[in-house]
């Protein structure tokens, strides 16, 4: 044991040092050799349009690259180049799949980007991998016997303790590594076996009802309940499509909101205007609590305006008439938002799970189970935190930084 453990030193040791030099050397000749041509390149973030026929590509297509298009239905169009894809509809299992880069060639470089308009779509470039790295060594003459000792003795060292780690902690970061792959393979396969799941009881429905339609004679009602609950699963399983969609869009690493400076007052009182109408006709009460000065925040509208549907969809989709919501915006050391209302609530056994995605606190409950989970990473991409408080019905505090 012992002779192998030595032999094991002994390898590290050797790799360690090799490894400190061999790559910085062959990284500066294969950068002089082959140039980065995308450098100066723009992102695909800055080559986003409303139509996606208009966008830039054609220095991908020079360098052997290309350009794909994936829309909110997952439907795959192929821009130019070689193809990414070799089916015209993705699945939601080909999705995950794909989003997750240790399942792509890393034989190339990915630049996606998520365009949120009318019409959202991924627009996903590719091209080959470049290398680009710089080394510079300036060594100068010195008459000075101690300067070259200290300067030795300064290498020695580095060596020392770069050996120490490598021998201290090359196990430990394996552990942790394995321990991070085996956490994300997990959550994307549960990921996908709840999107799956998800969707397999509305796409059975449609199917089903379709069928009667097709082989059967039925009555003029019938045929309108069974249209009815065609569509109503329809409108279910585009629910379910457009949470994954979004969920996975604030998922992507670099994602960034189109923030600008908001008066979050104002902001309130035009969402909560359209909302009036809506609380009348389920039978609920409501109090607004809202300062007539400005009080501004870095805000992505269209995005935080989803925190607001959220919320109070939930409060009148849950809640039965006679049912009180109260929305106050107040100015602390931050701006703190209060959506709550007086209703059933949500379980106390579930009130550390509700930010999970695809977790429901009541399994009758048909939404995607991605909502509270979609309300979270919008209010950290803000800068927030959002929290359920303790006592009757639900009271949601989301507590924002004031610029």
């Amino acid at each position: 044991m012992k002779k192998i453990l030595r032999n094991k030193f002994i390898k590290t040791i050797l790799a360690t040092i090799a490894i400190s030099f061999l790559p910085l050397i062959i990284l500066e000749i294969v950068s002089l050799i082959i140039p980065d041509p995308f450098e100066n390149s723009p992102t695909a973030a800055e080559r986003l349009c409303e139509d996606p026929y208009e966008i830039y590509i054609q220095d991908y297509l020079d360098n052997d690259g290309s350009a794909t298009v994936v829309d909110e239905n997952l439907h795959v169009i192929n821009l130019g180049g070689p193809a990414l894809f070799d089916k015209e509809y993705l699945s939601a299992d080909d999705w995950f799949l794909f989003i997750n880069p240790s399942d792509r060639d890393s034989g190339y470089r990915y630049d996606i980007a998520a365009y949120d308009g009318e019409y959202g779509y991924w627009l996903i470039l590719r091209s080959p991998v470049a290398f680009k790295f710089e080394l510079s060594i300036n060594l100068k003459p010195s008459n000075s016997y101690q300067t070259v000792i200290l300067l030795t003795l300064i290498v020695l060292f580095y060596f020392a303790v770069l050996l120490s780690f490598a021998g201290l902690y090359s196990e430990k970061v394996t552990k942790d590594i394995k321990t991070i792959e085996d956490e994300e393979e997990k959550k994307r396969m549960l990921l996908v076996s709840e999107i799956s799941h998800d969707l397999k009881t509305p796409l059975a429905s449609v199917q089903g009802y379709s069928e009667m339609l097709l082989e059967r004679e039925v009555s003029d009602k019938e045929r309108q309940d069974y249209l009815k609950l065609i569509h109503d699963n329809s409108v279910r399983t585009n629910v379910i499509l457009q949470s994954l969609f979004m969920y996975s869009k604030l998922e992507s690493a670099g994602f960034k909101p189109n923030a600008e400076r908001t008066d979050i007052c104002e902001f309130t009182r035009l969402i909560l205007a359209e909302y009036i109408a809506k609380f009348d006709d389920a039978g609920f009460t409501y109090e607004f609590e809202i300062p007539e000065k400005e009080i501004f925040a870095s805000l992505d509208k269209n995005l935080f305006r989803r925190i607001y549907d959220n919320l109070i969809e939930n409060s009148l989709k849950y809640n039965e008439s006679g049912t009180k919501i109260e929305i106050a915006v107040r100015e602390k050391e931050n701006i703190e938002i209060t959506i709550s209302d007086n209703g059933i609530g949500i379980p106390k056994e579930s009130r550390d799970k509700i930010f999970e995605p695809f977790y429901r606190a009541n399994e009758s409950y048909h939404g995607s189970g991605l909502g509270l989970a979609i309300v979270r990473q919008l209010v950290e991409l803000h800068g927030g935190t959002i929290e359920l408080a303790r006592g009757v019905g639900c009271c949601w505090i989301i507590k924002l930084p004031k610029i």
